[in-house]
């Protein structure tokens, strides 16, 4: 009985490799892009011209423009994690890096004021972020004694003073800079982990 031939598939490492690589050309190319202009007047075709690449070479990377924005979303986070360290886990870490990933959104000012822009730039980032998850992990014990209500007000007004947005706003209206910003917000989460946590302060929450 003659034998069944087996089907084999093989993945050439190299090939991936130069797959990644051209992926991230792409990305830098929508970055570079992006902190020029308007993030809606960005296209696949001139995202190629940038990068280098064709067209298809794009959408076989990046099947839809909200995939590349997601690509330039995953970008800023190695960015910033690149220059802070590792994303904060706890209460303690948020109190002391908030700082630094403040400092390196105001580094990278155009980019990230031109994805929250448009529509499809702020849904990506909604898309991809993982903020709340971790901040009810990081404040678990601050929220242990709070309804599930007050523990979502709470985790909301924490995500909003804790935003890259609130130290933009912070040099927009009140000529900030970005070690001042990073300072107050660093300060003002403490104190609102601190009220949450004391009976007495978190009436009203």
């Amino acid at each position: 009985m003659a034998k069944q031939a087996v089907a084999r598939t093989y993945s050439s490492p190299l090939r991936a490799e130069q797959a990644e690589h051209t992926r991230q050309r792409i990305v830098q190319a929508a970055v570079d892009l992006l902190s020029e202009g308007d993030a809606g007047d960005l296209s696949m075709p001139e995202v190629a011209a940038r990068a280098g690449v064709s067209v298809r070479t794009v959408y076989r990377s990046f099947a839809t423009k909200d995939d590349l924005l997601d690509g330039v979303i995953e970008w800023i986070n190695h960015k910033i994690n690149q220059e802070t360290g590792a994303r904060p886990e706890t209460r303690e870490d948020y109190e002391t890096s908030t700082a630094d990933v403040v400092r390196v959104i105001f580094e990278i000012e155009p980019l990230y004021r031109a994805l929250f822009a448009t529509r499809a730039g702020r849904a990506s980032h909604r898309r991809t972020n993982r903020r709340e998850e971790n901040l009810r992990v990081a404040y678990a014990t601050e929220i242990a004694d709070l309804d599930d209500d007050q523990a979502r007000r709470f985790m909301a007004v924490l995500h909003v003073v804790a935003s890259s947005q609130a130290g933009l706003f912070m040099k927009d209206y009140w000529d900030l800079s970005a070690q001042d910003a990073g300072q107050v917000i660093e300060w003002a989460i403490r104190v609102l982990a601190d009220a949450a946590s004391d009976p007495e302060q978190r009436e009203g929450l």
